[in-house]
């Protein structure tokens, strides 16, 4: 018993099994941060995370704005070759020149969320284009940086996109937009909050590309009308929430026929019928000319 204690005395986390036990069982329940700590410990801990990033499925570091996180994003890029989701949202320290790299070695990206990362460029856009082709959701809110040629770019090689947000995205046009559209037709999330080129006739292309259309956010599109969201509840059958507060001209007229089977975000409006209103006594005036 004595030589078996001995023995084990020399064993360390690292002689169990990498492959099938470690990076299976005990690498998934392990943060990022803790991940990076565990790196710093030793030369073979450095070996064996690095290893183990080769096989990270997802990279989500959402608005963390942390200290020397770009640094660590490097070593991200340098080592991760398998991710299929990446949440970048409100990333403010990222650059083309850290987030190009990863993106140009993981192909197999199916999820990628960008909202609100203002210090890149549509060049991170040019491997998303051209090697995600597996992509089916796509998150660009408050990116002022794409570009009417960066959405046609991306309109010519994708065609699998399910999930598109392009809110606030104020360079952008109704003929990009519509094009995507022609050219996307397993669209089934669409927000296009806050964008100015928004009219009617967009709202006439998706209802006649974007059959599959589930959820719909025109908040802030100022410029539709009642008329355009008619052409949506006609030919959107699947049709399961629309977003259209703060637009001015959309009424109960179009949005009546809606409720029932779609979420709206606008109450409805009741207008009294005042020949139903009780008389309370006081003579009713009525007037000829």
């Amino acid at each position: 018993m004595a030589d078996s204690d001995n023995d084990n005395d020399g064993l360390s986390l690292f002689d169990i099994v990498w492959e099938d036990v470690l990076y299976v069982k005990l690498f998934p329940l392990l943060s990022l941060k803790d991940l990076f700590n565990l790196r710093c410990c030793s030369r073979l801990a450095k070996t064996f995370v690095d290893n183990g990033f080769r096989r990270l499925p997802e990279i989500n570091l959402s608005g963390n704005n942390s200290s020397h996180l770009d640094l660590a994003f490097t070593v991200l890029a340098e080592n991760c070759r398998n991710v299929r989701v990446i949440n970048l949202a409100r990333c403010n320290w990222l650059q083309d020149s850290i987030l190009c790299p990863l993106l140009k070695y993981n192909h197999k990206l199916t999820k990628i969320n960008l909202s609100q990362c203002l210090n890149i460029t549509p060049r991170s856009m040019q491997p998303i284009i051209i090697g995600c082709k597996q992509l089916t959701t796509l998150k660009l809110s408050h990116c002022h940086w794409l570009t009417i040629g960066a959405m046609e770019a991306l309109t010519l090689h994708h065609t699998k996109i399910q999930e598109l947000d392009i809110s606030h995205c104020a360079a952008l046009n109704e003929r990009c937009i519509s094009v995507f559209l022609l050219n996307c037709r397993m669209l089934k999330t669409l927000s296009l909050s806050n964008v100015p080129a928004v009219t009617d006739n967009l709202l006439l292309a998706i209802a006649k590309h974007s059959k599959f259309i589930k959820n719909l956010n025109l908040v802030g599109c100022y410029l539709i009308t009642d008329r355009g969201v008619l052409a949506i509840s006609i030919c959107c059958k699947e049709l399961e929430s629309l977003m259209v507060r703060d637009c001015p001209h959309v009424t109960e007229r179009s949005l009546a026929v809606l409720r029932g089977r779609v979420f709206i975000d606008r109450p409805r409006v009741f207008q009294p019928d005042m020949n139903m209103v009780p008389n309370m006594g006081f003579p009713r005036l009525f007037l000829q000319v």
